[in-house]
């Protein structure tokens, strides 16, 4: 049985892309599926979800620094066949995991470079430095993984040049056909996701409000 290993540092063991989506999936198709995550919630299994918790860290240096060292020990621990990690903070550890000879993938849930330069507690210039320089870092690390998965066709264009292993897997949730709906009912727009400024909350209640029998959650 293929082994394969979800890698976060960042986000919840139970989050919706990478456990409900992405692990669940791999596990009904019969893979031998762990995860591990830094959240300081201990290890579990849950659905044949092997879950596997490295601890919380009280700042984000910490986080960075201590939790990609401890997530690449478990990560080599558990020997898997293909490791596929989520967070940018984790390039090096999919590298180092590429260097020992795994198949390593690399799941872009957002555009990177974009958000960096989006970060209003930068200073404008620090922001085009650091957008540059992971720029350089993201091609360099692209080109030797196996696989790349994206949440957007713009990062696909980006990338396809330096990784031609390169798909879509969007955040949309899973529909299961065999639940009956009933389509008397008001409308609900939902967001799953962040609660943000960078994901315009503000500017879609704004557009709805006057529009009668519709809730944004």
């Amino acid at each position: 049985m293929t082994k394969v290993c979800h890698l976060t540092s960042v986000h919840p063991r139970f989050d919706g892309r990478i456990f409900r989506k992405e692990c669940k999936s791999l596990s009904a198709e019969g893979y031998d599926v762990s995860l591990i995550v830094a959240d300081g919630k201990g290890d579990d299994i849950v659905e044949g979800i092997k879950i596997f918790d490295v601890g919380t860290f009280d700042n984000r240096v910490k986080r960075i620094l201590r939790s990609s060292q401890l997530i690449k020990k478990k990560a080599l621990q558990l020997d898997c066949d293909i490791y596929h990690f989520h967070d940018p903070e984790l390039i090096f550890t999919g590298l180092a995991l590429k260097k020992s000879g795994k198949k390593v993938i690399f799941d872009m849930h957002e555009n990177v470079p974009g958000t960096i330069e989006e970060k209003s507690y930068l200073h404008p210039l620090l922001r085009i430095v650091f957008s540059f320089l992971y720029k350089k870092i993201e091609i360099y690390s692209v080109k030797r993984f196996d696989g790349i998965v994206s949440t957007r066709e713009s990062i696909n264009e980006r990338l396809h040049l330096f990784n031609k292993n390169i798909v879509l897997i969007t955040n949309y949730p899973i529909v299961d056909k065999n639940i009956s709906r009933n389509y008397d009912v008001d409308s609900t727009i939902c967001f799953a996701g962040g609660v943000s400024s960078n994901w315009q909350h503000k500017e879609v209640i704004k557009a709805i409000e006057n529009i009668s029998d519709v809730s944004y959650n």
